[in-house]
């Protein structure tokens, strides 16, 4: 529904993304499921890799509005999602976009100790 939607994205922001166990533990989301929780977090955030945003508090809207803007031969989407068509990141790749997302996306300290999921 719109409004588990709406909880859903006001739980990545406080929790982090992937905090899977902490968004069900919360019972923000009473009776969903991880895989649940993921698959729709994918479709949030309009891609299929969260490998980038794991852990982080980020504004989901930016993010997925950022996606919708990318385009180009490199950029490969199913079912509206970008899909990763390249090989599997080193760590060292995935912690730089990481920090690159965290500089684009990411929520300060007081912003995400202020929400309050219902």
């Amino acid at each position: 529904t719109h409004d588990e939607v709406a909880i859903l994205k006001l739980a990545l922001m406080k929790y982090g993304v992937g905090k899977w166990k902490e968004i069900t533990e919360s019972g923000c989301l009473p009776g969903k499921l991880i895989q649940q929780l993921n698959g729709q977090t994918q479709r949030l955030l309009g891609q299929q890799s969260l490998a980038g945003f794991t852990g982080m508090h980020v504004d989901v809207d930016k993010v997925r509005a950022a996606n919708l803007l990318k385009n180009g031969p490199e950029i490969v989407r199913k079912s509206g999602l970008i899909i990763n068509s390249g090989g599997v990141l080193s760590k060292e790749e995935r912690e730089d976009l990481k920090t690159s997302n965290q500089e684009k996306y990411g929520l300060d300290p007081s912003t995400v100790s202020s929400i309050q999921v219902s």
